[in-house]
């Protein structure tokens, strides 16, 4: 055995070095390596400083050695996913304590509660789909919580009022504080509406925790822990979100009662998510046709060789695709053209990807399918009862913004991107050494010989790799891309599954884009689209190696999406996006009626969506927050439905761009950039991300101030009874 081979049984710390003979035995050099070792570290152990202790024995300085930042982080993040296995083990699941099945005008309902006076009472209503003419008298149920006096008999304390409308609304929840009427012996609630009909409802309630007086701050420290995790790489994103949201289930099952297992799958958007699967399928399969190298070829042919000009031209392309396609789609196709393009120019695709990840969020909202935010603005019942907002009027007001707010997005774009849109001499051989590198750090040298040796050649080969790269001259430049011999070169070698994918594709894609029309004839959403596709698509193609075609779906992506959507429907449980909206209307009330209203409320909802939505999925944001915009556009503030509805659509649009998860597409781009070998961090897209987001949700706001404030464009200031 060879001084050098020795060598290598030495951990990476250790720093001996061994001098002997070229006749001396390996064996007696190792057995005198270690009698020194033991010499050293039991006779001659001379007291050491371990923290505040100045003179620590032996035995607490080996432990001190042992204690590294990453076995810190692990155990303070086990202590803390131990506790919150603690509270949601030990919680009972949550189930109904009482049910009511109707409730009319002239026949209230009393309901006696109990005596226990230092709980909150949570009260969890479901009220009935209701059919009525609208006569303008405003129906509502009022639950009022009575407290029991032996003199005054049955005293009313506090009211929760639900405005009836025509949809279903299920699971409206409000809390009681008994902490205030502490003087009665026992409370009660009384049922009442003015409704004519029966009104059928679900009631239960549950004594809860004077805890959840801060469950909204507890939320917010939860997603900034989240966010602490993935921000600084911590964790891997999709362990981050899994962490977070169980933390969530925890914190909310302390607070109120455990959900059932059956409660938080029903929390994933499996829409989203058979979306992803089904087009990741499809992609995948497409991929073995070679018509993501043939078509990057000739987007550069088209471009003139410019990167710049590229760049150009795939943005304005996903933008105008992602206006009528859903953008999670979009990114999903192109993703695989502008990666096989970046790698055979040797230019770095990260930039060219979140470029177009930003113009596919912006161009997304442009219509009223464009983005999920945009549907669940227009098809909701409130909004729609207005006939304000219609397909057509959406993109008349919001599609001249989006145009504007495009065209200077480029300028920044180009600022954040003109040196990294170059192409590189060594850029394979970069990313040659990147994933050699990867590849060393999982193979354990020290379990076997066979596993030692191939460590030492790949290092070996590594080394000579970096060897030539620093031999090559400064000024070496890159070869011109021959665009005939490329041509020749990457050509369509599947033409049968080609024409077959080329169908299934076109058909799949044919229906995306008529979804919206033909949904009440053809109801079928877009994932069971995109997952019947991917069937047929395995149909036709032939392919036997079932598991070749899986490997291509990012089930890290999809898992990390699940998590997310269990840790967002936590946070909106535990009240922090309702808190948010309830804020925006308060501060909104403040202001005079008038234009200065307006503009304030167009400021206030369009800047804190866009914040908000770059943090927060924009989904249950949205959700949220469209009965408050209506409340505000149909209420007694005299502000119009439209420039708010507007707001609202380009802040929790553009917010997508602030962050990596801020909108479903950038999540995807990461995810399948990282399956061919390219890292996209956190702040990676964040520097980038943020600063197109504050410059898009500025112009934007500058838009609706011009239109909708200064000249009043789609509604009269005498109509709404402004004095100003």
């Amino acid at each position: 055995m060879s001084t050098k081979s020795l060598s290598e049984y030495l951990t990476d710390d250790e720093t001996v070095s061994i001098y002997h003979d070229d006749d001396t035995d390996d064996e007696d050099m190792f057995m005198s390596h270690n009698n020194y070792q033991k010499h050293n570290s039991i006779q001659a152990y001379q007291p050491q400083k371990v923290l505040c202790w100045k003179n620590a024995p032996q035995w607490a300085y080996l432990i001190s050695q042992q204690i590294t930042g990453e076995r810190v982080k692990i155990g303070i993040l086990l202590v803390v996913m131990l506790i919150a296995i603690g509270f949601f083990s030990f919680e009972p699941e949550e189930h109904d304590m009482y049910h009511l099945s109707a409730t009319t005008s002239d026949d209230p309902k009393y309901i006696h509660v109990g005596t226990n006076k230092d709980a909150v009472l949570e009260v969890v209503v479901s009220v009935q789909e209701n059919q009525f003419e609208d006569s303008g008298v405003e129906y509502f149920l009022n639950i009022t919580l009575m407290g029991n006096d032996t003199a005054q008999g049955q005293v009313p304390l506090s009211n929760y009022g639900i405005e009836i409308i025509e949809i279903e609304q299920e699971e409206l929840v409000h809390d009681f504080k008994l902490d205030k009427y502490d003087s009665y012996k026992d409370y009660g609630f009384l049922l009442q509406t003015n409704y004519p009909e029966p009104l059928g409802i679900t009631f239960h309630y549950r004594h809860i925790s004077n805890i959840v007086s801060y469950e909204v701050a507890i939320a917010a420290v939860t997603l900034v822990g989240v966010y602490i995790l993935i921000v600084f790489e911590l964790l891997h994103r999709t362990i981050a979100a899994l962490l977070g949201s169980f933390v969530c289930l925890a914190v909310y099952s302390f607070i109120h009662a455990r959900p059932s297992f059956e409660t938080v799958i029903f929390w994933i958007d499996f829409e989203t998510v058979g979306l992803l699967f089904g087009m990741m399928i499809m992609v995948g399969i497409f991929s073995g046709t070679g018509f993501f190298e043939y078509s990057a070829i000739k987007a550069y042919k088209w471009s003139r060789s410019n990167l710049w000009y590229l760049t150009v031209i795939l943005c304005i392309f996903t933008a105008v695709v992602s206006a009528f396609l859903d953008n999670v789609t979009t990114i999903l196709l192109l993703t695989p053209v502008t990666v096989r393009l970046c790698k055979v120019l040797d230019v770095k695709p990260e930039p060219i990807l979140i470029a177009e990840v930003m113009f596919s969020n912006i161009g997304g909202t442009a219509t009223a399918i464009g983005d999920p935010p945009n549907i669940i603005i227009v098809n909701d019942p409130r909004i729609k009862s207005t006939g304000e907002i219609t397909f057509g009027n959406f993109t008349l007001h919001i599609g001249p913004g989006v145009v504007i707010t495009t065209f200077i997005t480029f300028f920044l774009v180009y600022f954040l991107f003109k040196r990294a849109l170059r192409r590189e001499p060594h850029q394979g051989k970069k990313k040659e050494i990147e994933i050699w590198k990867k590849t060393a750090t999982r193979i354990n040298k020290d379990t076997t010989e066979e596993e030692k040796h191939v460590y030492e050649q790949l290092m070996e080969y590594i080394h000579t790799l970096e060897e030539d790269m620093k031999r090559a001259p400064d000024d070496m430049t890159v070869k011109d891309v021959d665009i005939g011999e490329m041509e020749k070169k990457y050509r369509i070698h599947d033409m049968p599954l080609f024409i077959s994918s080329c169908c299934v594709l076109g058909v799949v894609i044919l229906f995306f884009f008529l979804h919206s029309w033909i949904e009440d004839e053809v109801e079928l959403t877009l994932a069971w689209i995109a997952i019947m596709g991917a069937m047929v698509h395995l149909l036709v193609s032939g392919i036997h190696d079932v598991e070749e075609v899986l490997e291509k779906v990012e089930l890290g992506t999809l898992l990390f999406f699940a998590a997310l959507f269990v840790l967002m429907r936590g946070l909106e449980e535990l009240g922090l996006v309702a808190f948010i909206g309830d804020t925006v209307s308060d501060l909104i009330e403040q202001v005079p009626e008038g234009s200065g209203r307006l503009a304030v409320a167009i400021i206030l909802i369009i800047w804190v969506s866009a914040i908000v939505s770059a943090f927060i999925d924009n989904i249950p944001y949205t959700t949220t927050m469209v009965p408050v915009v209506y409340q505000l556009g149909t209420g007694n503030l005299k502000l119009p439905l439209a420039p708010l509805v507007w707001a609202l659509s380009y802040g929790t649009c553009f917010g997508g761009n602030g962050t990596l998860i801020g909108a479903s597409a950038n999540v995807v781009a990461v995810g399948l950039a990282e399956q061919d070998g390219y890292h996209i961090s956190f702040n990676t897209f964040f520097k980038t991300g943020f600063p197109v987001m504050l410059l898009s949700v500025f112009v934007a706001t500058v838009y609706l101030l011009i239109t909708h404030v200064a000249i009043h464009w789609g509604y009269s200031p005498d109509d709404l009874g402004w004095n100003d």
